[in-house]
């Protein structure tokens, strides 16, 4: 997934679309023409996947805590949002007139791309807002294709919205490696839109960045080191490989 990131991919550009839809909801902030009931993102999913959302959304709100940041599961939008009687979603932020999800910003997490209430929303959220990205499994997934038949924005020709993991096909939300790997690709979304919001002053302002360009290299060199560790620890590189045990003297610090 770190190699992937680095070339020109789709990931890449679904980031840099990202990016750009960002500094616009922000660029809206800071002329005032949106509400303080207005949400700047939503992040939704279900299941493991909506887990993962949740971690995402609060360590976005820790960084760049001006902004509206909400997450709830898809069920509960589509319980409130899609039908023609509304289902009251007691015990929760979500109702009817406390959230204006207008032009907001919605990322759905759903690993296998297909799950009932995620792509139902997909569908759903169109008719409000034209900003909807997807973090998946696989570039081609059910919510995917929805996703892709949706108009790019204003004076763009091409607008790419899928973040894809590439760890093979998920029927379900399951909770094994496709864990671990939307994890680090939400990682590198946190690290990409933190990037665009601090080249920008008047939007780092507005956005109340609570981090600085050292705080982003302490996290993008764990985040690389993450691996070399990991494969200390379990004793098989990346590849799958166990490499050669180093010589004694470079393993212990004790001499004589």
């Amino acid at each position: 997934i770190q190699e992937d990131w680095k070339e020109a991919g789709m990931n890449r550009m679904s980031a840099f679309s990202l990016g750009r839809r960002l500094k616009l909801r922000l660029q809206k902030r800071l002329t005032g023409k949106l509400s303080h009931e207005a949400v700047d993102i939503l992040v939704t999913g279900c299941e493991v996947s909506l887990w993962l959302g949740e971690q995402f959304a609060s360590d976005l709100s820790t960084l760049m805590p001006k902004l509206n940041i909400k997450t709830t599961s898809s069920n509960k939008i589509l319980g409130l949002l899609g039908q023609a009687f509304p289902i009251p979603q007691v015990g929760h932020q979500l109702n009817e007139a406390g959230w204006d999800l207008d032009g907001t910003i919605v990322i759905i997490v759903s690993h296998s791309g297909g799950t009932f209430a995620p792509l139902a929303s997909s569908n759903l959220m169109q008719s409000r807002t034209n900003s909807i990205f997807l973090v998946t499994s696989e570039w081609d997934t059910q919510v995917g294709k929805q996703l892709r038949k949706m108009p790019a924005g204003k004076g763009v020709m091409f607008e790419s919205r899928i973040f894809f993991t590439n760890v093979g096909v998920r029927p379900a939300e399951p909770c094994t490696i496709s864990v671990a790997a939307t994890h680090q690709l939400l990682t590198l979304m946190l690290e990409y839109m933190c990037q665009t919001v601090l080249a920008a002053p008047d939007l780092r302002a507005i956005a109340g960045c609570a981090y600085s360009d050292r705080d982003l290299s302490e996290l993008e060199r764990c985040n690389v080191s993450n691996i070399a560790a990991l494969s200390e620890i379990v004793g098989v590189n990346e590849k799958g490989e166990v490499p050669a045990p180093a010589p004694l003297g470079a393993r212990t610090s004790l001499k004589g």
